[in-house]
Protein backbone atom coordinates (compact mmCIF):
# COMPACT_ATOMS: atom_id res chain seq x y z
CA UNK A 1 0.00 0.00 0.00
CA UNK A 2 2.97 2.12 0.98
CA UNK A 3 4.17 1.57 -2.62
CA UNK A 4 0.65 2.29 -4.09
CA UNK A 5 0.44 5.97 -2.59
CA UNK A 6 3.09 6.86 -4.27
CA UNK A 7 2.35 4.72 -8.03
CA UNK A 8 -0.51 6.15 -8.10
CA UNK A 9 -0.22 9.91 -9.05
CA UNK A 10 2.72 8.79 -11.26
CA UNK A 11 0.71 6.77 -13.27
CA UNK A 12 -1.91 9.30 -13.48
CA UNK A 13 1.09 11.74 -14.43
CA UNK A 14 1.96 9.06 -17.80
CA UNK A 15 -1.46 8.58 -18.28
CA UNK A 16 -2.21 12.55 -18.20
CA UNK A 17 1.18 13.06 -20.69
CA UNK A 18 0.95 9.89 -23.02
CA UNK A 19 -2.84 9.07 -23.49
CA UNK A 20 -4.89 11.03 -25.67
CA UNK A 21 -7.61 11.39 -23.09
CA UNK A 22 -10.81 13.14 -24.67
CA UNK A 23 -13.24 16.04 -23.36
CA UNK A 24 -13.80 15.98 -19.39
CA UNK A 25 -10.84 12.49 -18.63
CA UNK A 26 -7.94 14.63 -18.02
CA UNK A 27 -9.26 16.29 -15.23
CA UNK A 28 -11.17 13.44 -13.85
CA UNK A 29 -7.79 11.67 -14.01
CA UNK A 30 -5.81 13.87 -11.99
CA UNK A 31 -8.61 14.04 -9.35
CA UNK A 32 -8.77 10.31 -8.51
CA UNK A 33 -5.62 10.10 -8.13
CA UNK A 34 -5.23 12.01 -5.01
CA UNK A 35 -8.91 11.15 -3.75
CA UNK A 36 -7.74 7.94 -3.51
CA UNK A 37 -4.35 8.57 -1.86
CA UNK A 38 -6.94 10.64 0.74
CA UNK A 39 -9.01 7.43 1.09
CA UNK A 40 -6.30 5.08 1.52
CA UNK A 41 -4.44 7.27 4.08
CA UNK A 42 -7.70 7.40 6.31
CA UNK A 43 -7.59 4.13 6.20
CA UNK A 44 -3.83 3.62 6.91
CA UNK A 45 -4.67 5.50 9.83
CA UNK A 46 -6.12 2.54 11.89
CA UNK A 47 -4.52 -0.01 10.43
CA UNK A 48 -0.61 0.78 10.31
CA UNK A 49 1.52 -1.39 7.78
CA UNK A 50 4.80 -2.36 8.31
CA UNK A 51 7.92 -0.59 6.41
CA UNK A 52 9.09 -1.47 2.97
CA UNK A 53 12.85 -1.89 1.81
CA UNK A 54 13.86 -2.71 -2.05
CA UNK A 55 17.10 -2.82 -2.71
CA UNK A 56 17.47 -0.07 -5.66
CA UNK A 57 21.49 1.20 -6.01
CA UNK A 58 22.91 -1.12 -2.83
CA UNK A 59 26.33 0.62 -4.00
CA UNK A 60 24.93 4.24 -3.28
CA UNK A 61 23.26 2.66 -0.26
CA UNK A 62 20.27 4.22 -1.94
CA UNK A 63 16.93 1.91 -1.20
CA UNK A 64 13.16 2.16 -1.92
CA UNK A 65 12.97 1.94 2.02
CA UNK A 66 9.55 3.44 2.72
CA UNK A 67 7.81 3.74 6.26
CA UNK A 68 4.48 5.67 7.53
CA UNK A 69 4.59 7.04 11.24
CA UNK A 70 3.11 10.20 12.56
CA UNK A 71 4.92 12.56 11.34
CA UNK A 72 4.76 11.47 7.48
CA UNK A 73 1.09 10.21 7.90
CA UNK A 74 -0.37 13.94 8.47
CA UNK A 75 1.61 15.30 5.74
CA UNK A 76 1.21 12.70 3.04
CA UNK A 77 -2.78 13.14 4.14
CA UNK A 78 -2.19 17.36 3.49
CA UNK A 79 -0.34 16.52 0.29
CA UNK A 80 -3.16 14.47 -1.20
CA UNK A 81 -5.83 16.64 -0.02
CA UNK A 82 -4.31 20.12 -1.23
CA UNK A 83 -3.64 18.04 -4.56
CA UNK A 84 -7.47 17.15 -4.57
CA UNK A 85 -8.74 20.83 -3.46
CA UNK A 86 -6.05 22.23 -6.62
CA UNK A 87 -7.26 20.06 -9.25
CA UNK A 88 -10.81 20.66 -8.24
CA UNK A 89 -10.00 24.54 -8.13
CA UNK A 90 -8.20 24.75 -11.37
CA UNK A 91 -10.59 26.46 -14.02
CA UNK A 92 -12.33 24.05 -17.09
CA UNK A 93 -10.95 26.45 -19.31
CA UNK A 94 -7.39 26.17 -17.89
CA UNK A 95 -4.95 26.42 -21.19
CA UNK A 96 -3.01 23.27 -21.40
CA UNK A 97 -4.43 21.13 -19.02
CA UNK A 98 -3.48 17.79 -19.45
CA UNK A 99 0.28 19.10 -18.80
CA UNK A 100 -0.86 21.29 -15.93
CA UNK A 101 -2.62 18.68 -14.19
CA UNK A 102 0.28 16.33 -15.10
CA UNK A 103 2.73 19.28 -13.06
CA UNK A 104 0.48 18.97 -10.05
CA UNK A 105 0.17 15.50 -9.73
CA UNK A 106 4.17 15.37 -10.29
CA UNK A 107 5.08 17.54 -7.22
CA UNK A 108 2.35 15.22 -5.62
CA UNK A 109 4.73 12.05 -6.64
CA UNK A 110 7.93 14.43 -5.12
CA UNK A 111 6.25 15.25 -1.63
CA UNK A 112 5.06 11.76 -1.49
CA UNK A 113 7.99 9.89 -2.09
CA UNK A 114 9.83 12.64 0.48
CA UNK A 115 7.03 12.31 3.25
CA UNK A 116 6.94 8.35 3.24
CA UNK A 117 10.63 8.28 2.50
CA UNK A 118 13.34 6.17 5.12
CA UNK A 119 16.50 6.45 3.48
CA UNK A 120 18.34 10.17 3.56
CA UNK A 121 19.44 9.48 -0.42
CA UNK A 122 15.29 8.46 -1.21
CA UNK A 123 14.32 11.75 0.77
CA UNK A 124 17.14 14.08 -0.88
CA UNK A 125 15.97 12.73 -4.71
CA UNK A 126 12.22 12.98 -3.72
CA UNK A 127 13.17 16.84 -2.40
CA UNK A 128 14.53 17.69 -5.67
CA UNK A 129 11.90 15.69 -8.03
CA UNK A 130 9.30 18.82 -6.63
CA UNK A 131 11.64 21.63 -7.82
CA UNK A 132 11.19 20.76 -11.59
CA UNK A 133 7.20 20.76 -11.42
CA UNK A 134 6.61 23.85 -9.52
CA UNK A 135 9.31 25.85 -11.41
CA UNK A 136 7.24 24.52 -14.70
CA UNK A 137 3.62 25.57 -13.21
CA UNK A 138 5.13 29.24 -11.91
CA UNK A 139 6.80 29.56 -15.46
CA UNK A 140 4.01 28.75 -17.75
CA UNK A 141 1.48 29.69 -16.20
CA UNK A 142 1.56 32.65 -13.83
CA UNK A 143 1.24 36.50 -13.58
CA UNK A 144 3.15 38.73 -15.84
CA UNK A 145 6.41 38.54 -13.70
CA UNK A 146 6.29 34.51 -14.39
CA UNK A 147 9.73 34.28 -15.28
CA UNK A 148 11.03 36.33 -13.49
CA UNK A 149 9.61 34.77 -10.37
CA UNK A 150 10.27 31.29 -11.58
CA UNK A 151 13.85 31.88 -11.97
CA UNK A 152 14.10 32.96 -8.50
CA UNK A 153 12.39 30.11 -7.01
CA UNK A 154 14.60 27.55 -8.93
CA UNK A 155 17.86 29.37 -8.00
CA UNK A 156 16.62 29.20 -4.18
CA UNK A 157 15.80 25.59 -4.82
CA UNK A 158 18.79 24.61 -6.19
CA UNK A 159 20.85 26.21 -3.26
CA UNK A 160 18.49 24.53 -0.68
CA UNK A 161 18.87 20.94 -2.92
CA UNK A 162 22.41 21.19 -2.73
CA UNK A 163 22.99 22.14 1.11
CA UNK A 164 20.65 19.15 2.16
CA UNK A 165 22.88 16.89 -0.35
CA UNK A 166 25.68 17.94 1.52
CA UNK A 167 24.36 17.70 5.03
CA UNK A 168 23.01 14.14 4.03
CA UNK A 169 26.10 12.95 2.45
CA UNK A 170 27.90 14.15 5.77
CA UNK A 171 25.93 12.62 8.06
CA UNK A 172 26.31 9.22 6.51
CA UNK A 173 30.11 9.16 4.94
CA UNK A 174 31.56 10.54 8.58
CA UNK A 175 29.24 7.95 10.75
CA UNK A 176 31.97 5.91 12.57
CA UNK A 177 29.13 3.55 13.11
CA UNK A 178 29.42 2.63 9.33
CA UNK A 179 27.97 4.15 6.04
CA UNK A 180 24.30 3.87 6.05
CA UNK A 181 21.47 6.29 4.93
CA UNK A 182 18.80 4.70 6.74
CA UNK A 183 16.99 7.10 8.80
CA UNK A 184 17.46 4.58 12.18
CA UNK A 185 21.25 4.49 11.33
CA UNK A 186 21.65 8.08 10.88
CA UNK A 187 19.69 9.20 14.16
CA UNK A 188 22.63 7.13 15.77
CA UNK A 189 25.22 8.25 13.52
CA UNK A 190 28.40 8.61 15.88
CA UNK A 191 30.31 12.18 14.01
CA UNK A 192 33.71 13.37 14.41
CA UNK A 193 33.65 16.81 16.96
CA UNK A 194 32.42 19.59 15.63
CA UNK A 195 30.69 17.98 12.81
CA UNK A 196 27.41 18.00 13.81
CA UNK A 197 27.40 21.73 13.98
CA UNK A 198 27.89 22.66 10.57
CA UNK A 199 26.35 19.56 9.58
CA UNK A 200 23.28 21.44 11.21
CA UNK A 201 23.95 24.93 9.55
CA UNK A 202 23.39 22.93 6.19
CA UNK A 203 20.21 21.79 6.59
CA UNK A 204 18.70 25.08 8.66
CA UNK A 205 20.12 26.51 5.23
CA UNK A 206 18.47 23.93 3.06
CA UNK A 207 15.00 23.86 4.88
CA UNK A 208 15.05 27.46 5.66
CA UNK A 209 15.42 28.48 1.67
CA UNK A 210 12.53 26.04 1.65
CA UNK A 211 9.76 27.03 4.05
CA UNK A 212 10.20 30.14 4.15
CA UNK A 213 12.06 32.41 6.93
CA UNK A 214 13.50 34.82 7.46
CA UNK A 215 15.97 36.24 5.71
CA UNK A 216 16.29 33.32 3.55
CA UNK A 217 12.65 34.36 1.60
CA UNK A 218 13.41 36.09 -1.27
CA UNK A 219 11.31 34.01 -3.41
CA UNK A 220 8.72 33.83 -1.58
CA UNK A 221 6.43 37.01 -1.83
CA UNK A 222 7.14 37.40 -5.58
CA UNK A 223 6.47 33.42 -6.41
CA UNK A 224 3.26 33.25 -4.47
CA UNK A 225 2.10 36.54 -6.07
CA UNK A 226 3.04 35.64 -10.00
CA UNK A 227 1.83 31.75 -9.42
CA UNK A 228 -1.79 30.42 -10.16
CA UNK A 229 -4.28 30.06 -7.68
CA UNK A 230 -4.28 26.32 -8.25
CA UNK A 231 -0.21 26.53 -8.17
CA UNK A 232 -0.23 29.08 -4.78
CA UNK A 233 -2.08 26.51 -3.03
CA UNK A 234 -0.33 24.12 -3.65
CA UNK A 235 2.92 25.97 -2.53
CA UNK A 236 2.43 27.38 0.22
CA UNK A 237 -0.13 24.61 1.33
CA UNK A 238 2.24 21.57 1.55
CA UNK A 239 5.69 22.23 -0.45
CA UNK A 240 6.42 24.73 2.12
CA UNK A 241 5.98 22.24 5.02
CA UNK A 242 8.95 19.72 3.19
CA UNK A 243 10.92 22.25 5.25
CA UNK A 244 10.07 22.05 8.61
CA UNK A 245 9.31 18.32 8.02
CA UNK A 246 12.64 18.02 7.14
CA UNK A 247 13.86 19.72 10.13
CA UNK A 248 11.88 17.80 12.36
CA UNK A 249 13.05 14.59 10.78
CA UNK A 250 16.48 15.67 10.08
CA UNK A 251 17.76 18.45 12.41
CA UNK A 252 15.65 17.42 15.82
CA UNK A 253 15.69 13.48 15.03
CA UNK A 254 19.27 12.93 14.00
CA UNK A 255 21.63 15.99 15.67
CA UNK A 256 19.32 16.58 18.70
CA UNK A 257 21.91 17.69 21.25
CA UNK A 258 23.21 20.02 19.00
CA UNK A 259 19.73 21.61 18.34
CA UNK A 260 19.28 22.08 22.10
CA UNK A 261 22.23 24.04 21.83
CA UNK A 262 21.27 26.13 18.91
CA UNK A 263 17.80 26.18 19.80
CA UNK A 264 17.66 30.05 21.79
CA UNK A 265 18.99 31.38 18.18
CA UNK A 266 16.77 29.86 15.91
CA UNK A 267 13.79 30.87 18.54
CA UNK A 268 14.71 34.11 17.96
CA UNK A 269 14.95 33.48 13.97
CA UNK A 270 11.60 32.49 14.53
CA UNK A 271 10.11 35.42 16.44
CA UNK A 272 11.67 37.85 14.12
CA UNK A 273 9.87 35.81 11.08
CA UNK A 274 6.92 36.20 12.32
CA UNK A 275 6.94 39.58 13.39
CA UNK A 276 8.13 40.84 9.95
CA UNK A 277 5.79 38.31 8.24
CA UNK A 278 2.90 40.15 10.39
CA UNK A 279 4.31 43.78 9.79
CA UNK A 280 4.80 43.60 5.97
CA UNK A 281 1.18 42.18 5.72
CA UNK A 282 -0.41 44.78 7.21
CA UNK A 283 1.60 47.40 4.56
CA UNK A 284 0.79 45.09 1.60
CA UNK A 285 -1.53 46.52 -1.29
CA UNK A 286 -2.07 43.62 -3.15
CA UNK A 287 -4.33 40.99 -1.80
CA UNK A 288 -2.05 38.34 -2.72
CA UNK A 289 1.00 39.80 -1.48
CA UNK A 290 -1.08 39.93 1.65
CA UNK A 291 -1.57 36.56 2.19
CA UNK A 292 2.31 35.90 1.16
CA UNK A 293 3.25 37.65 4.01
CA UNK A 294 0.99 36.21 6.37
CA UNK A 295 1.75 32.63 5.60
CA UNK A 296 5.80 33.95 6.29
CA UNK A 297 4.46 34.95 9.37
CA UNK A 298 3.08 32.05 10.41
CA UNK A 299 6.30 29.95 9.62
CA UNK A 300 8.02 31.97 12.34
CA UNK A 301 5.40 30.17 14.91
CA UNK A 302 6.26 26.74 13.54
CA UNK A 303 10.12 27.73 13.71
CA UNK A 304 9.58 28.73 17.45
CA UNK A 305 7.52 25.82 18.54
CA UNK A 306 10.77 23.01 16.81
CA UNK A 307 12.83 25.71 18.85
CA UNK A 308 11.40 24.95 21.65
CA UNK A 309 10.94 20.90 21.21
CA UNK A 310 9.16 20.11 24.29
CA UNK A 311 6.39 16.87 23.88
CA UNK A 312 3.53 19.58 23.97
CA UNK A 313 5.68 21.80 21.02
CA UNK A 314 6.27 19.27 18.46
CA UNK A 315 2.48 18.00 18.83
CA UNK A 316 1.61 21.91 18.17
CA UNK A 317 4.00 22.23 15.36
CA UNK A 318 1.70 19.20 13.44
CA UNK A 319 -0.82 21.01 14.13
CA UNK A 320 -0.02 24.26 12.92
CA UNK A 321 1.48 22.97 9.83
CA UNK A 322 -1.83 21.02 9.15
CA UNK A 323 -3.61 24.07 10.19
CA UNK A 324 -2.15 26.66 8.78
CA UNK A 325 -1.86 24.65 5.38
CA UNK A 326 -5.62 24.27 5.11
CA UNK A 327 -6.07 28.15 5.63
CA UNK A 328 -3.25 29.48 3.39
CA UNK A 329 -4.30 27.37 0.75
CA UNK A 330 -8.01 28.81 1.54
CA UNK A 331 -7.02 32.29 1.47
CA UNK A 332 -5.02 32.27 -2.16
CA UNK A 333 -8.35 30.16 -3.02
CA UNK A 334 -10.51 32.94 -2.33
CA UNK A 335 -8.35 35.28 -3.43
CA UNK A 336 -7.75 33.72 -6.91
CA UNK A 337 -11.82 33.81 -7.14
CA UNK A 338 -11.99 37.50 -6.30
CA UNK A 339 -9.63 38.08 -8.78
CA UNK A 340 -11.28 36.08 -11.65
CA UNK A 341 -14.64 37.98 -11.01
CA UNK A 342 -13.21 41.41 -10.67
CA UNK A 343 -10.24 41.52 -12.93
CA UNK A 344 -7.72 42.84 -9.91
CA UNK A 345 -6.17 41.81 -6.42
CA UNK A 346 -4.91 45.29 -5.41
CA UNK A 347 -7.22 46.28 -2.75
CA UNK A 348 -7.08 49.70 -3.45
CA UNK A 349 -9.39 49.33 -6.88
CA UNK A 350 -12.18 46.81 -4.45
CA UNK A 351 -14.31 47.82 -2.34
CA UNK A 352 -17.97 46.72 -1.53
CA UNK A 353 -18.08 43.38 -2.34
CA UNK A 354 -20.32 42.35 0.44
CA UNK A 355 -23.18 43.83 -1.56
CA UNK A 356 -25.77 41.37 -1.41
CA UNK A 357 -27.17 42.29 -5.19
CA UNK A 358 -23.79 43.50 -7.34
CA UNK A 359 -20.78 41.85 -5.45
CA UNK A 360 -19.65 38.92 -4.23
CA UNK A 361 -20.84 38.39 -0.84
CA UNK A 362 -20.95 34.44 -0.61
CA UNK A 363 -17.08 34.58 -1.43
CA UNK A 364 -16.33 37.40 1.15
CA UNK A 365 -18.11 35.80 3.44
CA UNK A 366 -16.05 32.62 3.31
CA UNK A 367 -12.80 35.33 3.34
CA UNK A 368 -14.04 36.47 6.27
CA UNK A 369 -13.94 32.65 8.34
CA UNK A 370 -10.82 32.02 6.21
CA UNK A 371 -9.28 35.79 7.80
CA UNK A 372 -10.99 35.00 11.36
CA UNK A 373 -9.05 31.44 11.47
CA UNK A 374 -5.43 33.24 10.32
CA UNK A 375 -6.09 35.62 13.08
CA UNK A 376 -6.53 32.80 15.54
CA UNK A 377 -10.00 33.04 16.72
CA UNK A 378 -11.62 30.37 18.49
CA UNK A 379 -13.29 27.72 17.41
CA UNK A 380 -11.28 27.23 14.07
CA UNK A 381 -7.83 25.49 13.47
CA UNK A 382 -5.69 28.14 13.47
CA UNK A 383 -6.51 29.31 17.32
CA UNK A 384 -6.14 25.49 18.23
CA UNK A 385 -2.50 24.97 16.54
CA UNK A 386 -1.02 28.58 18.10
CA UNK A 387 -2.77 27.54 21.27
CA UNK A 388 -0.37 24.14 21.64
CA UNK A 389 2.25 26.47 20.16
CA UNK A 390 2.69 28.71 22.85
CA UNK A 391 1.75 26.65 25.80
CA UNK A 392 4.15 24.38 24.76
CA UNK A 393 6.96 26.54 23.94
CA UNK A 394 6.59 29.35 26.72
CA UNK A 395 8.00 27.38 29.58
CA UNK A 396 11.55 26.95 27.61
CA UNK A 397 11.91 30.23 25.30
CA UNK A 398 9.21 32.55 27.11
CA UNK A 399 10.44 36.22 25.50
CA UNK A 400 10.38 34.52 21.31
CA UNK A 401 6.89 33.16 22.78
CA UNK A 402 5.84 36.66 23.71
CA UNK A 403 7.48 38.12 20.63
CA UNK A 404 4.96 35.59 18.46
CA UNK A 405 1.69 36.30 20.25
CA UNK A 406 2.45 40.08 19.47
CA UNK A 407 2.66 38.95 15.44
CA UNK A 408 -0.45 36.42 16.21
CA UNK A 409 -2.19 39.84 17.18
CA UNK A 410 -1.07 41.74 14.49
CA UNK A 411 -2.15 39.59 12.71
CA UNK A 412 -6.07 40.62 13.77
CA UNK A 413 -5.05 43.95 11.91
CA UNK A 414 -4.20 43.22 8.17
CA UNK A 415 -6.79 40.59 8.53
CA UNK A 416 -9.66 43.60 9.62
CA UNK A 417 -7.95 46.26 7.34
CA UNK A 418 -8.17 43.97 4.07
CA UNK A 419 -12.11 42.80 4.60
CA UNK A 420 -12.93 46.31 6.13
CA UNK A 421 -11.27 47.79 2.30
CA UNK A 422 -12.66 45.13 0.26
CA UNK A 423 -15.88 44.48 1.36
CA UNK A 424 -17.55 47.19 2.69
CA UNK A 425 -17.77 51.08 1.00
CA UNK A 426 -19.31 51.65 -2.50
CA UNK A 427 -19.14 49.51 -6.13
CA UNK A 428 -17.68 51.49 -8.39
CA UNK A 429 -20.88 51.72 -10.59
CA UNK A 430 -18.54 51.48 -13.75
CA UNK A 431 -16.60 48.35 -13.39
CA UNK A 432 -18.99 46.65 -11.10
CA UNK A 433 -20.87 43.98 -12.69
CA UNK A 434 -19.50 40.91 -11.38
CA UNK A 435 -20.75 37.39 -11.94
CA UNK A 436 -21.79 35.50 -9.06
CA UNK A 437 -19.34 32.53 -8.28
CA UNK A 438 -21.52 29.13 -8.84
CA UNK A 439 -21.35 26.00 -6.72
CA UNK A 440 -19.06 24.73 -8.57
CA UNK A 441 -16.43 26.79 -8.03
CA UNK A 442 -17.03 27.55 -4.48
CA UNK A 443 -16.84 23.85 -3.58
CA UNK A 444 -13.00 23.81 -2.90
CA UNK A 445 -13.69 27.04 -0.61
CA UNK A 446 -16.19 25.70 1.14
CA UNK A 447 -14.97 22.26 1.97
CA UNK A 448 -11.32 23.62 3.30
CA UNK A 449 -13.62 26.38 5.00
CA UNK A 450 -15.78 23.14 6.16
CA UNK A 451 -12.24 21.51 7.72
CA UNK A 452 -10.99 24.57 9.14
CA UNK A 453 -14.02 25.01 11.56
CA UNK A 454 -13.84 20.65 11.99
CA UNK A 455 -10.73 20.97 13.02
CA UNK A 456 -11.09 24.04 15.87
CA UNK A 457 -13.91 22.23 17.41
CA UNK A 458 -12.79 18.72 17.30
CA UNK A 459 -8.49 18.48 17.85
CA UNK A 460 -7.94 15.68 16.92
CA UNK A 461 -8.34 16.16 13.52
CA UNK A 462 -4.67 18.26 14.16
CA UNK A 463 -3.39 16.33 17.46
CA UNK A 464 -4.58 12.69 17.12
CA UNK A 465 -1.68 11.53 14.28
CA UNK A 466 1.66 11.95 16.18
CA UNK A 467 1.97 12.24 19.23
CA UNK A 468 3.43 8.68 19.68
CA UNK A 469 6.35 9.77 17.48
CA UNK A 470 6.64 13.78 18.09
CA UNK A 471 7.06 12.46 21.92
CA UNK A 472 10.16 10.14 20.76
CA UNK A 473 11.97 12.82 19.10
CA UNK A 474 11.20 15.96 22.14
CA UNK A 475 14.65 17.16 23.44
CA UNK A 476 15.26 16.28 27.23
CA UNK A 477 15.23 20.11 29.01
CA UNK A 478 14.78 20.68 32.78
CA UNK A 479 11.65 20.05 34.40
CA UNK A 480 9.00 22.58 32.78
CA UNK A 481 5.34 22.64 33.61
CA UNK A 482 3.16 22.48 30.37
CA UNK A 483 0.12 21.13 29.51
CA UNK A 484 -0.36 17.83 29.36
CA UNK A 485 -1.26 16.20 25.43
CA UNK A 486 -3.80 14.19 27.72
CA UNK A 487 -5.43 17.29 28.29
CA UNK A 488 -6.50 18.07 25.22
CA UNK A 489 -6.61 13.91 23.59
CA UNK A 490 -8.77 12.95 26.28
CA UNK A 491 -12.42 14.44 24.75
CA UNK A 492 -14.64 12.22 24.25
CA UNK A 493 -14.82 11.91 20.49
CA UNK A 494 -13.57 9.12 18.66
CA UNK A 495 -10.04 9.16 17.57
CA UNK A 496 -7.51 7.37 15.29
CA UNK A 497 -6.11 4.39 16.56
CA UNK A 498 -2.69 4.77 17.72
CA UNK A 499 0.45 4.98 15.20
CA UNK A 500 3.23 3.00 15.02
CA UNK A 501 5.94 5.43 16.18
Amino acid sequence: MLLTLLLLPLAAVLLLCLAPLPGPWPRRVAVFAPAVQLLMLLWLAGHPVPELRQAWLPQLGLELHLGLDGLSLPLTGLTALLSFMAVFATPISQPRRRFFYAMVLATNVGLTGAFLACNGLLFVLAYEITLIPTTLLVAVWGGERRATAAIRYLMYGAVSGMALLAGVLALALLNRNGFSFAYADMAQAALPDGASRWILALLLLAFGLKMPIFPLHGWQPLTYSQASTPVAMQLAGVVSKLGAYGLLRFGIGMLGDTWAEWSPWIAVVGMVSALYGALNAIAQTDMRRLVAFSALGHMGLLVLALAAATPLSLQGAIAQILAQGMIVALLFCLVGKIEAKTGTTEIAALSGLMNPTRGLPFTLGLLLLALMAAAGVPGQAGFLAEMVVFQGSWPVFPLPTLGCILASGLTAVYAVRLFNRVGFGRLDNRTADYVSTTWVERLPALALSFLVILAGLWPQILLGWSEDTTSSLALSRPPISTLPISTLASLPLPTPLALRP
